[in-house]
C-alpha cells in the first residue's frame, strides 16, 4: 500500500507524504481509521518518533483527527477546513507578491460575482447594501471603513450562494484588512479622504448597477473599483 521510504525528503516528510498519498487515493476514506503507531513503525520501519511527527503535522493541516485513546482517523473534509487553512497562509504571509496576487485575483472573479448580485438581488439584500453605504459614509476614517468594506464585498458573495466561492474569496476578504493597512499609512497623495471618497464612489457605482439588475453595468462597476485597488496597492509598495 506504501511506497518503500527514500532519501529525498526527511523520514517525518516521507511518511506523511505516503499516509496522505494513501488518503487522497481513496485508500482510506473520511473517517477511516489509520494503522496503528506500533504497525506504522512496522511498515515504515522507522521510530515511534518519526510516526508521531508526522501524524502531528498531518493533523495540524486538517487531514487526521487524532482521538487519544482511540486512534487516528482520517477527517471529514469540508470548507470549514479547507477555509481555515487558506486563512492561516494569508495570515502568515508578509510577502507583498502575495496580497498583490490576491487583488489579481479579486479583479478575475469579483467582477462575474458583481454580475451574479445584480441578476440574483433581493429586497433585503438591497436594504442591506444601502445600509453599508450609509454607515460607510458615517464612519471614522479606518476605525471601521476596512470592516464595512469588507461587509460590502461578502455581501455579494453571499448572494451567489456558491460555497467554492465563498472558500476561494473569504480568506482573501481577510487579507484585505492588511492590505489597507499598508496604503494608508503610505497614501499615494497624502490626503486620506480622497481614497475613501475614491471607494465609495466605486461602491456607489457597483451598487446602483445592483439596484438596476444591469449585470454588465455591475461587471464594469466592479473591475474599475479593484484596477484602482490594485493600482493603489502598487503605487504603496514603490514607495518604501
Amino acid at each position: 500500500m506504501f511506497t518503500p521510504l527514500g532519501q529525498t525528503k526527511s523520514i517525518t516528510q516521507q511518511i506523511e507524504f505516503e499516509l496522505t498519498k494513501a488518503i487522497r487515493t481513496g485508500k482510506y476514506l473520511p473517517g477511516n481509521k489509520l494503522p496503528t503507531e506500533n504497525e506504522l513503525c512496522q511498515i515504515f520501519n522507522v521510530s515511534r518518533t518519526s510516526v508521531r511527527e508526522a501524524v502531528k503535522k498531518m493533523n495540524a493541516k486538517g487531514i487526521v483527527d487524532v482521538k487519544r485513546g482511540s486512534g487516528v482517523y482520517v477527517s471529514e473534509i469540508s470548507i470549514k477546513n479547507a477555509s481555515e487553512n487558506l486563512n492561516m497562509f494569508f495570515e502568515l504571509s508578509s510577502d507583498e507578491d502575495v496580497i498583490l496576487q490576491t487583488i489579481n485575483t479579486r479583479l478575475i472573479l469579483e467582477p462575474a460575482l458583481a454580475a451574479q448580485a445584480a441578476k440574483f438581488r433581493t429586497e433585503s439584500q438591497l436594504i442591506f447594501l444601502k445600509d453599508n453605504m450609509i454607515a460607510m459614509y458615517n464612519c471614522d476614517l479606518m476605525k471601521k471603513e476596512t470592516e464595512l468594506d469588507n461587509d460590502f464585498h461578502r455581501a455579494l458573495l453571499s448572494i451567489a450562494h456558491n460555497k467554492v466561492l465563498e472558500l476561494l474569496l473569504s480568506p482573501i476578504f481577510n487579507l484585505m484588512p492588511k492590505f489597507k493597512t499598508i496604503v494608508y499609512a503610505k497614501p499615494t497623495d497624502g490626503n486620506l479622504q480622497t481614497h475613501k471618497k475614491i471607494m465609495l464612489d466605486h461602491h456607489e457605482n457597483i451598487l446602483k448597477a445592483i439596484i438596476e439588475q444591469d449585470e454588465q453595468k455591475a461587471t464594469d462597476a466592479m473591475r474599475t473599483h479593484i484596477i484602482e485597488t490594485q493600482t493603489n496597492y502598487s503605487k504603496s509598495i514603490q514607495k518604501k
